[in-house]
């Protein structure tokens, strides 16, 4: 960790990343500079439980207008529902079960296929 940030604002980062602000962004919300939010970020992903790499299953809703988009849903629950990047071209029925990761970057709720 960046020896200068108190936990109070790494506490402040983390909330900020984890509600989908960028890099960027939180640096400027929280004054420290980009690649202090990056280590504190990144310390968090190693200590903490969830984990953010790890792909997690989800099933296809439907189509959208765009080929590379599709929406998906996780354990049985259609009203919660989230927009997935996928490759163009491929057939995603609706009811199959894909592989996703969420994208961090975005302040929506995202994912992409694995």
């Amino acid at each position: 960790m960046p020896k200068k940030i108190t936990p109070k604002k790494q506490q402040q980062i983390i909330d900020c990343w984890e509600d989908g602000l960028s890099y960027t962004k939180v640096a400027k919300a929280t004054k420290v500079s980009v690649s202090s939010v990056r280590k504190v970020v990144s310390e968090h992903k190693e200590t903490n439980e969830q984990s953010y790499d790890y792909p997690i299953y989800a099933q296809i809703l439907k189509p959208c207008p765009n080929p590379r988009i599709i929406m998906i849903y996780f354990e049985g629950d259609k009203k919660n529902f989230a927009k997935c990047v996928v490759r163009a071209g491929l057939n995603y029925p609706a009811g199959k079960t894909i592989q996703v990761k969420k994208v961090e970057t975005t302040n929506d709720e995202l994912y992409r296929a694995v």
